[in-house]
């Protein structure tokens, strides 16, 4: 077993409690009760972080937040991301075109998911789906980007329902992972919620995160097909990995126009994992044991 650093954990504990609130100075004291850890120690942390300028202390109220250093670092991560993008390129515009949908590729960037590329059009409804939009990475979405991660990652994530969230809940979205896993894509539902997040994203609409919490609530992930069923699908996403075995990208296919039959879903899945598979392929990635088993 690796040996654990008290130290760094205490670093990416204080960094991430920041960036959970990008728009909030704290001071001293407030972090230490926040992080659970002695005001020594604080003091310790935020002043090796300010000095190399990860943090910023307010000069007025001496609190602090996100530093200039870490968006050199954000920008960096997100222009490897954008570069992987364009090997997506050619399948995203197959798929478009073939299927007559919108396709995204989007990333994970710590708690967001990042719009990075579309292709296609959705007429009236596209611009719900622009590059550079970003979401919570919280339940109901980035089911595809939890279903191979650790049991800690998940939890996390399952977390961020809220406090308001039952244990039915917990244990649906749970339940939802692993079939993600299981058959390698996920499936959503359109929804009244998922609908007001798309214009609240056209307008810059500051509520999104609380659009996605009601998401959240609402019968948005699509599990396992009743044969006899009609669906009107809100997307299909399936994972492209990395040589590490990781989600480097996920496409997603949006604006389907009329409800699918049942038996028409896992054929329209089929089509973006042969575009995804071959993305990873291009890569040199490798498929983890247990996607799509």
């Amino acid at each position: 077993m690796a040996r654990r650093a008290p130290a760094a954990e205490r670093t990416v504990a204080l960094l991430d409690f920041l960036s959970s609130r990008p728009d909030e100075r704290f001071g001293l004291s407030d972090l230490a009760r926040r992080l659970d850890i002695s005001k020594a120690t604080a003091h310790a942390l935020t002043a090796t972080l300010t000095d190399a300028g990860y943090l910023l202390r307010h000069p007025g109220d001496k609190r602090y937040s996100l530093g200039p250093a870490l968006v050199a670092i954000g920008n960096a991560a997100a222009s490897r991301q954008f570069e992987v993008v364009d090997y997506a390129r050619d399948e995203m515009r197959r798929l478009a075109e073939e299927l007559r949908v919108l396709c995204v590729a989007s990333a994970a960037l710590g708690d967001e998911i990042v719009i990075l590329a579309r292709s296609g059009d959705l007429g009236p409804l596209a611009p719900s789906v622009q590059v550079g939009h970003r979401l919570p990475l919280a339940p109901p979405l980035g089911t595809v980007f939890m279903a191979w991660s650790p049991a800690a990652v998940i939890d996390a994530w399952l977390r961020r329902l809220g406090p308001g969230a039952s244990d039915a809940e917990v244990e649906r979205y749970r339940a939802a992972v692993a079939t993600v896993r299981r058959r390698g894509y996920s499936l959503a539902l359109e929804a009244d919620a998922r609908i007001r997040l798309g214009e609240a994203l056209a307008g810059g609409d500051e509520h999104v995160a609380t659009l996605v919490e009601e998401l959240g609530h609402e019968e948005y992930i699509l599990g396992e097909l009743e044969h006899s069923s009609s669906y009107r699908l809100s997307l299909v996403a399936a994972p492209v990995f990395n040589a590490d075995g990781g989600i480097v990208l996920v496409l997603t296919l949006f604006g389907f126009r009329d409800a699918l039959p049942a038996r028409a879903v896992p054929a329209l899945a089929e089509r973006l994992l042969e575009s995804t598979a071959r993305v990873t392929k291009v890569l040199h990635g490798r498929v983890p044991t247990g996607a799509g088993a």
